[in-house]
């Protein structure tokens, strides 16, 4: 099964040293949940949110759809991945554009 619909499907994938997972976080006293993407970082040993913007859904599945459409946008080389460390970022950006087959 290729990357994302493994992502979408199991909610995660596992990819060199990271496990990128599918959150939600919802906004105090709100209803609205906004899509995240969490990533464990086994070199790092703790875990990192992506802070690219995901836009919103009006269900959970299109919350899913728009983090996955960021990561594909980062594995495809248009974007970077922006986490709270940049070596991890960079590293993380190599190994997602292995999965598109990018240098």
């Amino acid at each position: 099964m290729e990357w994302k619909g493994k992502l979408r499907e199991e909610g995660f994938i596992e990819v060199g040293e990271f496990r990128v997972e599918l959150s939600l976080d919802n906004t105090f006293m709100d209803i609205d949940y906004i899509p995240r993407v969490l990533v464990y970082s086994e070199r790092t040993g703790r875990w990192h949110v992506l802070r690219n913007p995901i836009p919103k859904g009006r269900t959970l599945e299109e919350c899913w759809d728009n983090a996955v459409r960021v990561l594909e946008k980062i594995a495809r080389g248009l974007e970077r991945p922006v986490l709270d460390d940049e070596e991890t970022s960079l590293r993380l950006w190599e190994v997602l554009k292995s999965l598109e087959g990018k240098p």
